[in-house]
């Protein structure tokens, strides 16, 4: 166990530290609700609340006429009345300002004019996340971060059920929390939008990263990671966080000064030591818990993703030490996270396509010999800061950067003058690709046998895919496509 204890007292003046009990589900009895966004999480909430039969009314309101909404009419029909409403041509309908509570989704940002319309009703606003939170708080690991938190999360998921502990595993990774029944602990990834609207913490909280992200959600970098951190406000009795995060160290002592923290990372407790063969020990104290050679992961962050699940599990009281080096051999990478996909050819493809922002990229980078990388970048341009990842491209040369639709080009055209500034312009083959198929061609004309070529895009999908798994569908298509002829 890590002995570790929060402390209760209020510090930063805007920090709203919230209970240590909230109101759940059992709150809403004889209750009319709103439910606000219909989307995943929405249907999940409703199915809960019409099994439980407990509230006076249910209604549901969005700001979209689309898919969602035409799959909430075909649902639920009549039983919850959808209303879609755009806030800048009409008003919300009084049967819906009249509710005693709305609850929101995690797709209604702060800063649209839907959230702002609800908020003028002067109802109490939540959020079925909340809601769940606060019901089984004490059997909680939650995670959050910028980046590592879907791994993280299934890894301490992986080694509870692994030491026989009845566990289930929710969240931000596409599994609603009220899609699943209750287990003896209920480990959740949980995303800012989520964070934001909590009125208590789980009793462990995990924080894997932090860097500017969604700020069209959140309003300002400041406003992002106050959301993000809300979920200590509520005084955990466990926090386990990244410490050779400098930006999540920063804020989280800024935040909460008196917060008791276990450090993972450089010179912690918790650490990784290099063996002085490009590998590490995952070490607690003195003792050396496992090798890196011996986990199905890449890169320094996923090892100390496992340090940070390892130590979570650990305070649950369940985890099986024992076990843990076995567990960690066992456990199988996320899809779209550093994914590889074997050829012929002997190049080594890897699908990262959740790598949606430019730290995400560079993580991935850090994995592999540069000299033997081939990166395919770019996507939905969102005005972020890509010095992260151009910075790491100009000191670690990699064989090859293609450019794919979108900020693919931005990105190339900054990768050239850092490189040149560097005087490393012609340690790497630099190329804007206009699609998918032309940039895994492109990419096999100039890998050997042994490379890596790597989708990690440092940006979002969005104008050009459905969603990254999308993207990364298309990778894996052109991957396959073009086995036979290598063209």
């Amino acid at each position: 166990m890590i002995p570790v204890a929060c402390s209760r007292t209020p510090t930063a003046h805007w920090v709203r530290f919230l209970p240590k009990q909230a109101p759940g589900l059992t709150s809403l009895q004889g209750r009319s609700v709103l439910i606000v966004g219909v989307g995943r999480e929405g249907r999940a909430l409703a199915d809960r609340l019409l099994t439980q039969g407990m509230t006076s009314a249910l209604f549901a309101l969005d700001g979209q006429d689309g898919d969602a909404a035409r799959a909430w009419r075909e649902n639920y029909g009549d039983r919850i009345a959808l209303s879609v409403v755009d806030p800048a041509l009409e008003p919300i309908p009084e049967r819906l300002a009249n509710a005693d509570i709305a609850l929101l989704s995690p797709g209604i940002p702060k800063t649209g004019a839907l959230y702002q319309a609800v908020a003028a009703l002067g109802i109490p606003m939540s959020s079925g996340t909340a809601m769940f939170v606060a019901d089984h708080a004490n059997t909680m690991v939650g995670v959050t971060g910028s980046k590592g938190k879907s791994t993280t999360s299934a890894l301490i998921h992986h080694l509870l059920v692994g030491s026989g502990v009845d566990a289930a595993l929710a969240g931000n990774m596409g599994i609603p929390v009220w899609g699943i029944d209750p287990r003896e602990f209920q480990v959740v990834e949980l995303s800012s939008y989520q964070c934001s609207r909590l009125e208590t913490s789980p009793s462990v909280v995990v924080l894997t990263a932090l860097f500017p992200e969604h700020l069209d959600w959140h309003g300002s970098e400041q406003v992002y990671y106050h959301d993000k951190l809300h979920l200590v406000a509520g005084s955990p009795d466990h926090v386990i966080a990244n410490g050779d995060d400098v930006t999540l160290k920063r804020e989280l002592r800024k935040r909460y000064p008196d917060l008791a923290v276990t450090w993972v990372g450089h010179n912690e407790d918790w650490h990784l030591e290099a063996d002085g063969s490009g590998g590490h020990w995952l070490n607690h104290g003195t003792t050396r818990i496992a090798h890196s050679s011996s986990l199905n992961l890449r890169g320094d962050h996923n090892l100390r993703n496992a340090l940070m699940a390892i130590a979570a599990a650990s305070v649950t009281g369940k985890l099986d030490g024992a076990s843990v080096p076995g567990l960690l051999e066992s456990f199988e990478p996320l899809a779209h996270r550093l994914e590889p996909i074997s050829d012929p050819s002997g190049v080594v493809f890897v699908n990262d396509s959740l790598a949606t922002n430019p730290q995400a990229a560079r993580a991935a980078l850090e994995a592999f010999p540069p000299d033997q990388v081939i990166v395919l970048i770019g996507g939905h341009d969102r005005g972020v800061d890509y010095s992260p990842l151009v910075s790491h491209i100009a000191t670690n040369p990699p064989k090859g950067v293609i450019g794919l639709p979108g900020s693919g080009q931005k990105l190339v055209d900054l990768c050239t003058q850092a490189l040149s500034a560097a005087h490393q312009l012609g340690s790497t083959q630099l190329a804007v690709a206009a699609s998918m198929e032309q940039a895994v061609v492109m990419a096999r004309s100039w890998a050997r046998p042994g490379d890596y070529v790597v989708l990690s895009p440092g940006a979002p999908s969005f104008g050009y895919y459905r969603d990254y798994e999308e993207r990364a569908q298309d990778f894996v298509t052109w991957i396959t496509a073009t086995k036979e002829t290598g063209r």
